[in-house]
């Protein structure tokens, strides 16, 4: 981290970059394993959301069918964020209970919004995940570079 950033982010705290210590059998983080661990979280959340909609979606005139999803969800993935800030090494384990639960949240919140405003939901949704895929492609292929500024 260069001498003059800060964050109050806990999670990029000077201290952070300072306990890293020297890198382990992993190796060097890289932009292509980013990009394939990026893609393998998408694809938790995209899972789980897809099935919570679709719980939701079977009973329209009862919203209320999704809101264990969507507490399920939301302070699950409060309470795993957590645990992965202070125990970072847990991270392989957390981060993809993280994406598994915050699909549920996402997918019931669409949910509610479909119900209540038809069609918004395919918007976000197809936005969201197509901007995403979209740059992930393009680092993937090398069309955008990482750089220092960047």
């Amino acid at each position: 981290m260069a001498l003059g950033m800060r964050s109050a982010n806990p999670a990029l705290s000077q201290k952070t970059f300072e306990q890293a210590g020297p890198l382990g059998a992993a190796g060097a983080m890289t932009i292509q394993g980013t990009v394939n661990k990026t893609g393998l979280m998408l694809l938790c959340v995209v899972a789980t959301a897809a099935y919570t909609w679709t719980q939701a979606m079977r009973q329209p005139d009862n919203p209320s069918a999704a809101v264990p999803y969507l507490l399920g969800g939301a302070i699950g993935g409060f309470i795993v964020a957590l645990v992965t800030i202070f125990k970072k090494e847990w991270s392989p384990i957390t981060a993809p209970i993280y994406a598994l639960l915050e699909g549920l949240f996402l997918g019931a919140i669409s949910a509610f919004f479909e119900i209540r405003y038809p069609g918004i939901a395919f918007q976000a949704v197809g936005l969201t995940f197509g901007t995403l895929f979209a740059l992930l492609l393009a680092y993937k292929s090398g069309v955008i570079r990482a750089t220092e500024n960047f």
